[in-house]
């Protein structure tokens, strides 16, 4: 990372020979300069998290006299002191009896409630501008629901160091039968359904998701391959299988959306008995309510537009958002699930699920990542879940569903130092985790003041007009040289995107160029036979 920070400085330098002897200086529509954009931005935001990593503190910490959170027993425990070190916490106790810790760097806890990071356990990754959202909100881990190659490579460069985000868990791409325009893995037979949970396995995935379109034997074929792998099943509860069939049978550990508690077909409260559903078996919901924002979101666009952190989403994502009307489509939608998902939350209230929280984003319109966790907590707790189980949803649980009990999700010794230092309490009001005063993940202190340049760094490359983009010779060079770099550092970027923009470099005559963007998205290894490449045919 030091050598690609080193060299990037000189990104903006033109260079007189153009990387295709007939490649013209060409006028590209406004899409190819939106597309060669985005890669310039996204070099742009590794820079600013490059920032964020040398400024980071390292070492051995203390935050002393401060009140923990013990999101077990929902209440904070005052005048305490943490101590961490090497990325872990290694002492939790009294203040008045900490160990000598001569030489650490002191954080003055007086007044202010350390927490155990958040989790988003449900998101989906396309930009390195979503890890920065992500800590500088006091999200310390996350769990991809679409896994690509690329993202394995980007896990390498966090564990690594390399790149300072969340610690990622990462769920192989999605197992259906319908295409999802290149976002799923389609499988007809019960062999192709168990050819790719083999090679998602052998790909170094985390879990294995399925989706809406799967039929029964399909979906049992899946589910019995991944216990062979030892490998939860995740995901959505497919059409036609019920809610008792996919927890007992195909042992699904966590649901997403409430599929299967209200029918996806028709947007209606299954019939089916929850409680007989989800009886005696270690299973998790994430009811994901900050996605039906997607249903209200062009009534409401302008409003949400105006939010604070619309600031840190491209100029021409929001250009979009603005453009989009609602359909009758969604207002359908947006009035059966005002129904359903009430209707649902009542049956469901009073056998107290285990609960996950997670947004989806940023997968849809007018989501922020990161912002969008503490929107989905006020969401859980304004459903009816009580504030103690919206807590825990975000900590503690996320760590349980994951078997990782004993690795994160509680600020006790051993744990894995991940910490959101705040200004109030959040066993007394989940708002707290809107004021947080510095992150800690994985052991590096990020305070208040540098997390706010790092944002005010990104408010300013998403700023950026795509019309004013110059696409030359020099620039596109400069694009391909930073973006290997990247790639030499494990910090891989959105092959969607990529091969977006590879499709204008060819437009544009610089076929060579797009050769070599290519060859930074290519899969290895059992990857490459499960790696969708977009349509529906």
């Amino acid at each position: 990372m030091k050598r690609f920070a080193s060299l990037l400085a000189a990104s903006a330098i033109a260079f007189a020979t153009p990387l295709d002897a007939a490649a013209p200086e060409a006028v590209p529509s406004g899409s190819d300069r939106s597309n060669l954009h985005w890669i310039g931005q996204e070099i742009e935001i590794a820079s600013a998290l490059e920032t964020l990593n040398r400024r980071a503190h390292v070492g051995l910490t203390v935050f002393r006299d401060v009140s923990v959170v013990d999101v077990v027993n929902t209440h904070a425990l005052p005048h305490q002191s943490v101590i961490t070190r090497d990325g872990r916490i290694v002492w939790v106790g009294d203040a008045t009896n900490a160990p000598d810790t001569t030489g650490a760097f002191v954080i003055d806890g007086s007044g202010l409630y350390l927490s155990p990071g958040l989790t988003d356990m449900h998101v989906h990754t396309v930009s390195l501008a979503e890890q920065l959202l992500r800590l500088a909100t006091g999200e310390t881990a996350v769990r991809d629901m679409d896994g690509f190659p690329w993202m394995l490579e980007t896990r390498r460069a966090i564990e690594s160091g390399r790149l300072l985000a969340p610690t990622e868990y990462i769920a192989g791409t999605i197992i259906t039968s319908y295409p999802l325009d290149g976002y799923s893995v389609v499988v007809k037979t019960e062999a192709e359904a168990r050819d790719t949970v083999r090679k998602e396995a052998a790909c170094g995935y985390d879990f294995i998701k399925v989706h809406n379109v799967l039929k029964l034997p399909l979906f049992d074929a899946v589910a019995d391959e991944a216990r062979r792998a030892g490998m939860d099943l995740v995901g959505h509860i497919p059409h036609d299988i019920t809610i008792d069939h996919a927890v007992h049978s195909g042992g699904m550990r966590t649901l997403e959306h409430l599929k299967g508690f209200i029918n996806d077909r028709n947007l209606i409260v299954s019939n089916e008995d929850y409680a007989k559903g989800i009886a005696g078996a270690d299973v998790w919901l994430t009811p994901t309510f900050y996605t039906l924002n997607g249903y209200t979101r062009q009534a409401n666009a302008a409003a949400l537009l105006q939010q604070p952190q619309m600031q840190y989403v491209s100029l021409r994502a929001r250009t979009e958002w603005k453009a989009v009307g609602m359909s009758d489509n969604d207002r359908q939608l947006k009035a059966l699930f005002d129904v359903a998902v009430p209707a649902a939350m009542q049956r469901l209230l009073p056998l107290h699920p285990r609960w996950l929280a997670g947004t989806d984003a940023a997968n849809y319109p007018l989501q922020v990542a990161g912002f969008a966790l503490l929107d989905e907590l006020t969401m859980m707790e304004a459903a009816g879940i009580p504030r103690a189980e919206v807590l825990r949803a975000a900590t503690s649980e996320p760590a349980a569903a994951m078997r990782q009990s004993s690795v994160f999700g509680q600020v006790k010794r051993g744990m894995r130092a991940d910490l959101v230092l705040l200004a109030s309490d959040p066993t007394q009001n989940l708002n707290a985790y809107r004021d947080n005063r510095g992150v800690m993940v994985r052991g590096r202190w990020l305070d208040r003041t540098t997390l706010d340049a790092s944002l005010a760094q990104l408010a300013a490359v998403e700023a950026e007009p795509d019309d004013q983009f110059p696409v030359t010779n020099g620039r596109v060079r400069a694009l391909l040289r930073d973006a290997s770099l990247l790639s030499a550092d494990h910090i891989a970027l959105d092959t969607m995107n990529l091969a977006d923009a590879s499709t204008s470099l060819r437009k544009l005559g610089y076929s060579a160029a797009a050769a070599e963007l290519d060859s930074l998205t290519a899969a290895t290894g059992p990857c490459v036979e499960i790696t969708p490449h977009g349509g529906d045919d």
